[in-house]
């Protein structure tokens, strides 16, 4: 059983995921034209792995299922493939 976060260690977590969200809002908002120029893709799975090894909410990594790998996409992501193609 996972004790539950308390104190100074837990505030500094929150607002690391604050920052993130926010740093990663940016990246989202960067059109297709500069996303090249500013790193924006690198930038944005960046701060998504950040966000995964922080436990935020809606950014938990996923647990391996059976003998195969789980590997997550979000909407964004997978609509960036697509148009990478």
């Amino acid at each position: 059983m996972r004790v539950p976060n308390a104190g100074k260690a837990e505030r500094e977590r929150l607002d690391q995921i604050r920052r993130l969200e926010k740093k990663l809002s940016y990246f989202q908002s960067i059109p297709a034209s500069r996303r090249d120029d500013e790193c924006a893709d690198e930038g944005e799975s960046t701060c998504r792995a950040l966000l995964a090894e922080l436990g935020a909410p809606g950014h938990e990594q996923p647990q391996p299922v059976g003998d195969g790998d789980v590997t997550l996409t979000s909407i964004d992501e997978f609509l960036d493939d697509l148009e990478k193609r």
